[in-house]
């Protein structure tokens, strides 16, 4: 297994979970127990609609576009550089308002099972 690798060697599957929404696998728990790290892309309109994670703190970090994320009861446009997370158990949505597709990282530690 490699330790060092290139994102782009990682093909893009749709998400398992939410239709207009990609998915591409960075780091699984097989390959590091502690976390687990994707990159996500949200098409124009898309969203991860609410929705929490029992054991999981996910942190998310928008590398392209703009994200309307709402944590809790905290709502916030997400830019470029930005960054947010939810804690376990706390309800949380990710939406693209924008033109544009939008990506962004999604860390969740502990690991997803």
């Amino acid at each position: 297994m490699p330790y060092l690798f290139d994102p782009q060697d990682i093909a893009w599957q749709p998400h398992p979970r939410f239709d207009g929404a990609s998915v591409r696998p960075l780091i699984t728990p097989a390959q590091n127990p502690g976390l687990t790290l994707a990159q996500v892309r949200l098409l124009p309109g898309g969203e991860l609609p609410p929705h929490s994670h029992p054991a999981s703190t996910e942190t998310f970090f928008v590398l392209a576009g703009a994200v309307l994320c709402r944590v809790g009861d905290e709502e916030r446009l997400l830019r470029r550089g930005q960054i947010g997370f939810a804690p376990p158990g706390v309800e949380h949505q990710i939406r693209n308002p924008g033109p544009e597709p939008a990506e962004a990282l999604s860390i969740f530690n502990p690991p997803l099972p």
